[in-house]
Order: structure tokens, then sequence, then C-alpha cells
């Protein structure tokens, strides 16, 4: 999956200030502290500049205030990932629960999936019960 871009072609995530895209492929990034090209797009590139992979080779140069603004980049993803896995997990078991009204339960995961107006307020809601 390519990173994400605004219309000016600026990538979003935080990773790019550090990493260059070899022949504008963002599967390919070179590190701009010790050159060395990685094959894994931008998130492989954070694990090289925090060493929290063991198959990634970690940067040797990467000033220690930059690894932990990446480490804290890296975190903040793990806890959106896992609070969108616990409320799917909502979901399903609400859904597992409430089997004589399943076009109730369908309701609710399109207004989560859908990005409309409401979408925030129903993950707070689903938040606050997990």
């Amino acid at each position: 999956m390519a990173s994400k871009k605004t219309t000016s072609g600026y990538k979003l995530d935080g990773g790019w200030q550090y990493g260059i895209d070899v022949d504008k492929n963002s599967r390919k990034v070179q590190c701009k502290y010790c050159q060395k090209i990685l094959n894994g797009g931008i998130d492989c590139f954070k694990h090289h500049l925090t060493y929290t992979q063991k198959d990634v080779e970690s940067c040797q140069r990467v000033p220690e205030d930059v690894k932990k603004m990446i480490l804290n980049i890296l975190v903040k993803n793990q806890e959106a990932t896992e609070k969108k896995r616990k409320i799917f997990q909502y979901i399903e078991k609400d859904r597992d629960n409430d089997e004589g009204n399943e076009i109730s339960s369908m309701n609710k995961e399109k207004r989560i999936v859908s990005g409309s107006g409401s979408t925030q307020t129903t993950i707070n809601q689903l938040l606050k019960k997990i």
C-alpha cells in the first residue's frame, strides 16, 4: 500500500522527514543518516530508525531525539490499531448477541466504517463500553 499524500504530494507520515523514496517507489526508502536503502516502505524504515524489529538493520547514525520521536509515532500507531481491533471485536460480540436483529447490527457497522459525521460519536460511545 502506498503512503498517503496530500494534494501537493507531500507525504503525511512523519518518517518521511528522514527518508527519501527511491525511484518514486514508496516501498524503497533511503535513510538520510546512513544512506542505507530499505525495502518495505515507511513502516520498515521507522523500525530501522528505532531498531524495534529484529529483522530490520538499525541505523547507527540517527540522533536520539529523532529516534524518540519516531518511536512515539510507532506507539501511537500501535495504540490506534489496538483501539480499532477492540471496536470491531465489540461489534462482532454485539452481532453474536443480537442475532434476532441482524439489520440493526449491520447499520452500526456501516456508521463506523462510513466516515459520516456521526462516526466519531459512535466510536467514542463504543470506546466507553470497552
